[in-house]
């Protein structure tokens, strides 16, 4: 499979987050270029969802988010599907990896690219730039 490239239209329009966006996007290329290590990723993953999910919610709850059940409810989804995905790969399933990648691409397509850019857009409305960064930081320690 061809890689996927990095398009500005991918961003949310906030560094932090869409560093982290970048993080997911590198593992979902490495999946495609069969380069993962099916034993790491899975670590990787959760690594990875644990900061960035409990970074997230919690930003969105100090802007008062509409949508953050909705979006708390996605994020379980992702855990759960991962860790699916991980006892397919532990118990020798072989199209365990191609569906890891599968989902990745979808949830990037998905989630990142509406769900995300929806409450980045809200948080849009209620503060300024300044104020925004400043939020992120905070939410991400």
């Amino acid at each position: 499979m061809d890689q996927l490239i990095w398009k500005s239209n991918f961003s949310i329009g906030i560094d932090e987050i869409d560093q982290q966006h970048k993080t997911l996007f590198m593992y979902l290329n490495k999946g495609m270029a069969g380069v993962i290590d099916p034993d790491g990723i899975f670590d990787n993953l959760k690594a990875y969802a644990g900061l960035h999910f409990s970074g997230e919610e919690k930003l969105m709850r100090k802007i008062g988010y509409p949508g953050l059940e909705g979006h708390q409810h996605q994020h379980r989804l992702f855990v759960e599907r991962v860790e699916q995905l991980e006892r397919a790969v532990i118990g020798g399933e072989k199209q365990a990896v191609s569906q890891l990648v599968s989902f990745l691409r979808d949830w990037f397509l998905e989630h990142i690219l509406t769900e995300d850019k929806n409450y980045a857009n809200y948080m849009r409305t209620k503060m300024n730039e300044d104020d925004i960064i400043f939020l992120v930081a905070y939410s991400y320690e």
